[in-house]
């Protein structure tokens, strides 16, 4: 059994088991069910513990943990991770999703979350010389606008896709500053275009936004 295999036939089988109020498998019980080591099974349980599925402890044994918005989307990535997706087709994703949230963004945006958008900008614009940084909140800004939508939903699948571009930051460029300024200065548009409700603009900036990453990360 190869490890993928055997990671998500550990998932399952711990997740049936929480569901049925049943006491969780130890690494032995698991490895013995398996017919794998228990290093597998520990490496497995690690990837598990990252996700926020299981909370493992010494003499308490291992529990399943109540899933939120947030693990849920880390479970997603992991599945994207394993199947090897093309950059294109994250784009793609991201395009379809994130640009048709900006209805219910502009309906359900509040006070709030405009100032943190406004605070994501301002420190894009502050760690222009800084890729990872400024990158990191360039990524703030989307998954900002995500929750501005109010459908968990799609903000679990939407965060996935975002936070899966955290693996492309060394594709961007280094010592140019101006590159994020420019990313800055098209968010405050789109930001602006939010506050007066202006759908048609803020969707073209948005996807105009995100199609420009095609050429920038794909070869």
């Amino acid at each position: 059994m190869d490890d993928d295999t055997l990671f998500r036939e550990i998932h399952q089988h711990i997740l049936t088991q929480a569901k049925e109020g049943r006491r969780i498998d130890t690494e032995n019980e698991l490895a013995e069910r398996f017919g794998v080591t228990r290093y597998k099974v520990r490496k497995a349980l690690s990837v598990l513990s990252q996700m926020g599925v299981v909370d493992r402890a010494p003499k308490r044994g291992m529990t399943v943990n109540t899933l939120g918005p947030k693990n849920l989307s880390a479970q997603i990535q992991v599945q994207m991770d394993i199947a090897n997706f093309d950059i294109r087709e994250f784009i793609e994703a991201r395009l379809l999703i994130e640009v048709h949230i900006i209805p219910l963004a502009i309906r359900r945006m509040t006070p709030a979350l405009l100032g943190k958008l406004d605070e994501a900008i301002c420190h894009i614009e502050y760690y222009a010389g800084n890729a990872k940084e400024a990158d990191r909140w360039d990524r703030e800004f989307h998954l900002l606008l995500l929750e501005a939508c109010g459908n968990r939903v799609l903000q679990v699948f939407s965060a996935a896709l975002v936070t899966y571009f955290e693996k492309t930051s060394s594709a961007l460029p280094k010592n140019n500053p101006q590159f994020f300024l420019n990313i800055a200065r098209t968010e405050r548009a789109l930001l602006n275009a939010i506050r007066r409700g202006d759908e048609e603009l803020a969707k073209r900036l948005l996807r105009d936004h995100l199609s420009e990453q095609v050429d920038l990360l794909t070869p």
